[in-house]
């Protein structure tokens, strides 16, 4: 299927041969021309934030605009205003948004194919990286789970520390997106406030961690 909905047999060949083996959609947004009916309401839709489900009256969008009417526009995927890397192909008319589409994938970095090659050791070190913002979740799944691979019984305390840093790691993660979030909006108070609580956080982690 092409990114129209409509049937490619240039895209079944090569399928059938095996030169891909998935297929994501197209990663630009393609020309009113070239874009069905089904998914030019939905990348309106999306604009709306509609719910999963929810039907598009047809008659609520222009759909009588041509490319030489509008413009697409390239947001992302580095730029301040993403906080993260997340590219936005949006259509414009005027300063009017009249349909978008989310293309993501920029934070791949292959850790799974990474952990593949990495001993019990390293690989929390591995999975640190998958969320910078609380690591500490990810190296208490994987030591749970390589635990439970070798029956490894952990001593209480251990479970209670876990259980601790987690949770300051879980505070210190929700408090930068106060800080960001405030700072998003012109609340400068709130991103300096939430900044100094996250700090004597992370000064403990640091003095537990190293």
């Amino acid at each position: 299927m092409s990114s129209t909905g409509e049937d490619d047999p240039e895209r079944d060949d090569v399928v059938a041969t095996g030169a891909i083996e998935t297929f994501e959609g197209s990663q630009e947004m393609d020309d009113r021309s070239d874009t069905s009916a089904t998914e030019l309401l939905r990348q309106q839709g999306a604009v709306l934030r509609l719910a999963e489900g929810v039907s598009v009256d047809p008659g609520a969008f222009n759909t009588e605009l041509t490319a030489d009417d509008t413009m697409i526009l390239n947001l992302g995927p580095q730029h301040p205003s993403t906080h993260g890397v997340l590219r936005l192909m949006i259509e414009l008319d005027g300063e009017t948004v009249l349909r978008t589409k989310p293309i993501v994938g920029y934070l791949h970095t292959g850790m799974e194919k990474t952990g593949e090659e990495l001993t019990y050791i390293q690989g929390p070190t591995n999975v640190t990286r998958m969320d910078y913002l609380a690591p500490l979740f990810n190296e208490c799944v994987f030591s749970m789970a390589t635990e439970q691979l070798l029956d490894i019984e952990v001593p209480p305390r251990a479970t209670w520390i876990r259980m601790l840093m987690c949770e300051l790691n879980r505070v210190s993660s929700h408090l930068l997106f106060m800080a960001t979030n405030g700072l998003d909006v012109a609340a400068l108070s709130m991103m300096l406030y939430a900044w100094r609580e996250r700090e004597t956080i992370l000064s403990f982690m640091e003095k537990v961690t190293g």
